[in-house]
């Protein structure tokens, strides 16, 4: 008897405790799904970026063709050029396929299997020799063209001049300057051109000038020396310089033109 005694108060004291939890406890919320999404994307699709500029790339088919290329280089008197350097250079729009290639010693030389198109060529030789303007032609799809390059000496000490006016007047005074300079070619072909501070140098000419200083000027820090000169007869007049008292140019003026001559009107007057 007395465990059941002690059941009843038990179960009226829980009773009591439930209705006291249930009168002052808040509800639990819901647990999500999985398929519930807690992120929303912006919706860009309606801003306007605008475009930025650039460049179209092209690609080039390199794959061997049916044209042919053979060519020499000569150096005019000199002869062929051998061990020269010969850069083909194919063009597809804004890009470049180059190959260079090697002259045998008699200044042949051949690049077989090409495909056709615009090509450029030039040909040099360190440190002497070079084409300035080079070869540009279209080639065939199964053409064999022969291309002769004959190269230009470029070495050593050499001289420009420029005069003003230009062409200079019989009798009138023109600046005339001259550049002392070493010349050679670079590794790539190209002609550079190096100034010979302090360089002494002397005019002579078989043509009709004066100039003034008459001996020896001394060249300034970007090797260029200066006269005051005056041609005294019409047409070409020879001039020429010599650097350092061993290498003489000829300088390129154009021929001396006439004198101009104004005539002014006086007042007329008539009589009656």
């Amino acid at each position: 008897m007395r465990p059941r005694a002690l059941v009843i108060p038990l179960i009226a004291a829980l009773a009591v405790l439930a209705a006291c939890t249930g009168s002052h406890s808040k509800a639990l919320p819901p647990v999500p799904s999985v398929d519930e999404t807690t992120t929303t994307l912006a919706d860009l699709s309606k801003i306007d970026v605008g475009g930025v500029p650039g460049r179209t790339t092209t690609t080039i088919d390199n794959r061997p063709g049916r044209a042919n290329l053979t060519g020499t280089v000569g150096a005019g008197l000199d002869g062929p050029v051998g061990s020269a350097t010969v850069r083909v250079q194919r063009l597809v729009a804004d890009a470049v396929v180059q190959t260079d290639v090697r002259t045998n010693p008699d200044g042949t030389w051949a690049l077989p299997n090409v495909q056709g198109g615009r090509y450029r060529i030039r040909a040099w030789r360190t440190p002497d020799l070079a084409l300035v303007d080079p070869v540009v032609f279209f080639l065939g799809a199964t053409e064999t063209r022969n291309v002769p390059i004959n190269v230009g000496r470029y070495t050593g000490v050499s001289a420009a001049s420029t005069i003003a006016p230009n062409p200079p007047s019989v009798d009138d005074p023109a600046n005339l300057a001259v550049q002392a300079r070493t010349t050679s070619v670079d590794p790539e072909g190209v002609v550079r051109s190096t100034a010979i501070p302090g360089a002494t140098m002397q005019l002579s000419g078989s043509g009709a000038w004066s100039a003034s200083p008459s001996g020896p000027v001394t060249a300034d820090g970007q090797g260029v020396a200066r006269w005051q000169v005056k041609c005294q007869a019409p047409g070409q007049q020879s001039l020429s310089v010599t650097v350092n008292g061993t290498d003489s140019f000829p300088l390129n003026i154009a021929p001396c033109a006439e004198p101009t001559t104004t005539t002014t009107a006086g007042p007329t007057t008539s009589t009656s």
